[in-house]
């Protein structure tokens, strides 16, 4: 029988587990003791364009705090010891995504209802259709590589919620991330 305190601990202990299964990663990603070797190996680089991505990732970023890994978009393998055998095509190693494939990569995660729905019940799943329509997602079926994606109004890295005074897509940022 619980005591009103062994309640609550057996409660909190209760709600840890269950968010600790709904914030888990998607199934079949490479999360592995060694997912943070991309975040160390690239931290580590003098080239900015290599090692900023990893220093914004380690900064607040709705992706990393949900259990996301570099490998979830990038592919590769986190547990090689080697630059070589990390970043072969024989782990499904992409780099960094341009054009369509910026929008694939994003909607292989955020146009699956079960993923999205473990994560933000109440997000729509719809926004890659919906880019389609737009007049960037217009423009990129024509071949225009110069238009928005949505990296370049989200981030690609650090990304934050919507609902953040800090991110890009925040009401009041709108305006200076479209001007950009």
């Amino acid at each position: 029988m619980f005591t009103g305190s062994s309640f609550r601990r057996a409660l909190r202990v209760a709600i840890m587990s269950g968010l600790a299964i709904v914030m888990s990663p998607r199934p079949g990603s490479a999360q592995t003791a060694a997912s943070n070797a991309c975040l160390t190996c690239h931290a580590t680089l003098s080239d900015a364009r290599l090692s900023k991505p990893a220093a914004l990732f380690s900064a607040p970023d709705i992706h990393r705090e949900r259990g996301f890994a570099c490998v979830d978009c990038h592919g590769g393998d986190p547990a090689a010891a080697d630059k070589v055998r990390s970043h072969d095509a024989a782990h499904l190693f992409k780099g960094k995504p341009s054009g369509q494939a910026v929008i694939a990569t994003c909607a292989r995660c955020h146009s699956d209802t079960e993923l999205i729905r473990r994560f933000a019940p109440r997000q729509r799943v719809d926004q890659a259709a919906e880019y389609a329509t737009s007049i960037h997602g217009k423009q990129l079926a024509v071949g225009d590589t110069k238009v928005a994606t949505c990296a370049s109004c989200h981030g690609a890295h650090g990304i934050r919620l919507g609902t953040d005074a800090k991110s890009p897509v925040f009401p009041t940022n709108v305006a200076a991330t479209c001007a950009a």
